[in-house]
């Protein structure tokens, strides 16, 4: 299970933001692990760079939690890049294929300024994946991480079409904050593109309300054709008539 982790710093104050969604502040937050990994990675040379970090506060039987850093940006949103063994900023001749930098023309070498991969006290925002989890839970994170799509939920556990993923939804405990003695409940985000007899019901009344609009504009157009065709036969009858009556006139003048 690969979640992403995303820790930036802001006035002094190291923040954590799980799930591109939560902020929490490290110094309030439960979440000693990453607190070990901020002193971890500010102490080793070694550990500082692009590799993978055990934490220590939460193993169990032998068992930690392995973080990878994947990506990270300075405070002048300069990205890092992966190799690049210094704590500062640095201009590489980059080419397709390499990080921090997109082509333009085929086969074009650009000089660009990257940040090293060497993490320090410039960084603004730290991005991590979990490479290996404990039995223990992070609140907030491996408890509730999981997509909400159908299909992903599906590929996630390697089920079929036909299974109900609405069973393995992770569910929250919620306690109401208006009545004191109110009994817990549970609560689950809400599945996106389930396939239900209701969902099938929806869909199928709506192409009917299609059809029916489509129908009902198709008889619009072929009575309007029908007056137009209408008016044409009246207006053309009217002109024949009118220039018989003419003809008759001018021919009864010429006999006077």
């Amino acid at each position: 299970m690969v979640c992403p982790i995303h820790l930036g710093f802001s006035y002094g104050l190291p923040l954590v933001n799980l799930n591109f969604d939560l902020v929490f502040d490290l110094v309030d937050a439960p979440l000693l692990i990453l607190t070990y990994l901020i002193f971890a990675a500010a102490t080793s040379t070694t550990q500082r760079s692009l590799k993978k970090f055990s934490e220590t506060p939460c193993a169990t039987n032998g068992k930690a939690y392995i973080f990878r850093i994947t990506c990270s940006n300075d405070k002048h949103c300069f990205p890092i890049e992966q190799g690049a063994l210094i704590p500062d900023r640095v201009r590489l001749l980059l080419s397709d294929g390499q990080s921090c930098y997109r082509i333009r023309r085929t086969g074009e070498h650009r000089r660009k300024s990257v940040r090293g991969c060497i993490v320090g006290p410039d960084i603004a925002v730290l991005s991590f994946v979990i490479v290996r989890r404990c039995e223990n839970e992070i609140l907030g994170l491996t408890d509730t991480v999981l997509p909400k799509r159908a299909t992903k939920i599906s590929k996630f556990f390697n089920w079929n079409k036909e299974d109900d993923v609405r069973k393995y939804v992770v569910r929250r405990e919620v306690k109401s904050s208006k009545k004191e003695d109110a009994k817990p409940y549970t609560k689950a985000p809400e599945i996106q593109r389930l396939i239900t007899p209701l969902r099938l019901q929806r869909d199928h009344h709506l192409r009917s309300l299609k059809r029916r609009r489509l129908e009902h504009q198709k008889e619009q157009k072929a009575d309007a054709n029908l007056a137009k065709r209408v008016f044409e036969k009246k207006a053309k009858a009217a002109a024949v008539k009118a220039s018989h009556k003419a003809t008759t006139a001018s021919n009864i003048h010429a006999l006077l």
